[in-house]
């Protein structure tokens, strides 16, 4: 499988996709932030910074939320297998976001 370089990827396309995405995430995701680069080996990846309902953020309700967005993800948008990009989650609640200033999970 080929590697496609973070600059190659149409990012109008990539946009579209994952907006399609993002509208099956449903209630429990406040905001979806993400950015393209290279991980901490050099590959190619994309970086999904995703802040969720302080519901959503329970203990109780984090594993099933996180799981379905990242197969949606997955199913979707497809990073590796059509992108070429290595996908990565991180997560905040929406009370941690707006109390936690932080350029890149900036709107």
């Amino acid at each position: 499988m080929a590697i496609v370089p973070a600059g190659l990827v149409h990012q109008g396309q990539l946009n579209s996709e994952i907006d399609g995405a993002v509208q099956k995430f449903g209630p429990d995701v406040a905001h979806v932030f993400y950015s393209l680069g290279e991980d901490s080996t050099g590959e190619a990846a994309i970086f999904f910074r995703i802040v969720l309902t302080d519901s959503a953020a329970k203990e109780e309700n984090l594993t099933s939320v996180t799981s379905r967005i990242a197969r949606l993800v997955f199913d979707e948008v497809r990073p590796l297998e059509n992108w070429g990009l290595y996908p990565y989650f991180y997560y905040r609640s929406q009370s941690e976001w707006q109390n936690r200033y932080d350029p890149e999970w900036s709107i």
